[in-house]
């Protein structure tokens, strides 16, 4: 912060919609140091973790740097999941301090001290002379993260400046000088590349229920250059301007995750987006953007024949910084040596990965460390096991089959759930489907939400494909309402209930 106060300062730094205020980097230098006094004054020392839940502001920003001046982690949790998932995670953290605005925390989940930005009337000189320092390692945490929690309890996934200087490296790019952020690790990212930083005002934990129209318009008239989102927000995004006649906004380029991604998205962001560059990586919580990268280009093309035959969604090579390989699922070894153990080209299994940008531990989870950490006995490299499920082509890209947890034991063999709704959506033009097995029917269910054209349904053609993998043809079932995902995403299919839902619909309807 202090070099781009130095070399940048009289630069715009942060656009804050919610404020509607523009902060040159020496605004949010006084900012930071402001922060950093009021959590001084709530009780935050160096090494401690500080709860960070602020909505997408200059408020966010100034106390995530304000923590870090006085040697704090900042720890993104998510305020809305279940109670009890949230009161585990607190007291394993055990935060000294929790930022968030007023009446935001459950009192029955923490009773600590809670930090409520506001005004602080002593005025702040941008230097540092009044805040202790702390010398920083490359492998002490500045961040803290937790995922999902789709399979239990979230998981505190440490970041230390490591991986982080390894993603500012792999993404400082002279074009691109500004970027509209939905998600504060990128605006604490882009900021420290010395990028113009949008922070729009909108409520960005549900991708399903976001302000579409409000987006549109402040990505249009903010002019900035880049902007991460996730497929459900590109789809919702690429309709709004489709109904309304709109122009697309000046990008210089847009990249797209989070979820198994059909061609046909990405066939129509390019199309909806020109001449703007539409790029898809692959990451994990616990391995930063990115693992691996795929134009759009070579998407389109290689799901032309890999996607339309079953075999999954094409993820591109390994970023520089990065190794993949693919593994048994089920190994179960003490003395690891990924020469030894990897999968040859073709053979599914699970993904695993290596570099700078992949983190090595949990925070005091040591179960899940065993569970996900391999230490090659022969290199020293610390592998991660993503739990996702996919293999190596020929020519070293990696591509996604499912996650290891949803793949389907049929009379069939192994079916890929993922892998079959892409294949079977490049027919129905459907975003979003779900695969459903019974296995005691022996049957597939291809099942779609209310507001899809059953007319786009094309059986036959659906059961060529199903004849090439030599499994059942699907039964299409349209839903009464919409697919089950999680929370978070909106885009990730809660596959538990998706069974529920459709056994019942199965015996109640007598398919």
């Amino acid at each position: 912060m202090n070099d781009n106060i130095r070399d940048n300062g009289d630069h715009i730094a942060v656009v804050d919609y919610s404020s509607g205020g523009r902060y040159s980097f020496v605004d949010v230098g006084r900012s930071v140091h402001r922060a950093a006094l009021h959590l001084q004054q709530c009780g935050v020392r160096s090494g401690r973790h500080v709860v960070v839940t602020l909505p997408l502001g200059i408020d966010l920003v100034a106390y995530c740097h304000g923590a870090l001046l006085l040697g704090a982690v900042p720890s993104f949790l998510d305020p809305n999941q279940p109670a009890e998932a949230l009161a585990q995670c607190l007291a394993t953290l055990d935060p000294s301090v929790w930022v968030c605005r007023s009446r935001q925390v459950p009192e029955n989940v923490y009773g600590g001290t809670l930090c409520v930005p506001g005004a602080v009337t002593r005025d702040i000189p941008v230097g540092i002379a009044d805040i202790p320092g702390r010398q920083w390692n490359t492998t002490d945490t500045v961040l803290l993260l937790y995922t999902s929690g789709t399979t239990g309890v979230p998981k505190g996934v440490p970041w230390t400046s490591r991986e982080l200087a390894s993603q500012i490296r792999y993404y400082r790019c002279e074009e691109i000088t500004s970027e509209l952020c939905l998600f504060p690790h990128l605006a604490l990212v882009a900021l420290a590349m010395g990028r113009r930083v949008v922070l729009p005002d909108l409520a960005t934990l549900a991708p399903a229920h976001l302000d579409i129209a409000t987006l549109y318009q402040q990505l249009t008239e903010s002019g900035s250059d880049y902007v991460f989102a996730s497929p459900l927000v590109w789809h919702r995004l690429i309709e709004h301007m489709s109904h309304h006649g709109l122009a697309p906004p000046r990008l210089r380029r847009v990249a797209t995750a989070g979820s198994a991604i059909g061609s046909r998205l990405i066939e129509t962001m390019q199309r909806a987006l020109a001449p703007t560059d539409v790029v898809i990586p692959y990451a994990s919580t616990e391995a930063l953007m990115p693992i691996t990268l795929i134009g759009a280009d070579d998407h389109i093309h290689y799901s032309e024949s890999g996607t339309w035959s079953g075999k999954g969604t094409p993820l591109g090579r390994a970023a520089p910084e990065t190794q993949v390989a693919i593994i048994e699922p089920d190994l179960d070894i003490t003395s690891f040596d990924v020469a030894v153990h990897s999968l040859p080209p073709e053979s599914p299994g699970e993904i695993i990965v290596t570099g700078t940008r992949v983190t090595h531990t949990y925070f005091h989870r040591p179960e899940a460390e065993r569970e996900s950490k391999l230490t090659d006995t022969c290199t020293g490299e610390i592998w991660h096991r993503t739990g996702d499920y996919g293999y190596m082509d020929v020519e070293g890209r990696l591509w996604y089959l499912c996650r290891k947890k949803n793949v389907i034991d049929s009379h069939h063999g192994p079916l890929y759930p993922d892998a079959l709704e892409q294949m079977w959506n490049l027919v129905t033009g459907f975003p979003l489907s779900g695969v459903v097995y019974l296995e005691d029917l022996d049957r597939i269910f291809y099942a779609f939400p209310d507001e899809q054209d059953p007319a786009a349904i094309d059986l036959e053609t659906m059961a060529i494909l199903a004849d090439r993998l030599r499994i059942p043809h699907p039964t299409p079932l349209q839903l009464y309402g919409p697919l089950p995902t999680d929370p978070r995403h909106n885009s990730k299919i809660d596959r538990a209930e998706l069974q529920t839902m459709v056994t019942k619909l199965v015996d109640s309807e007598e398919l």
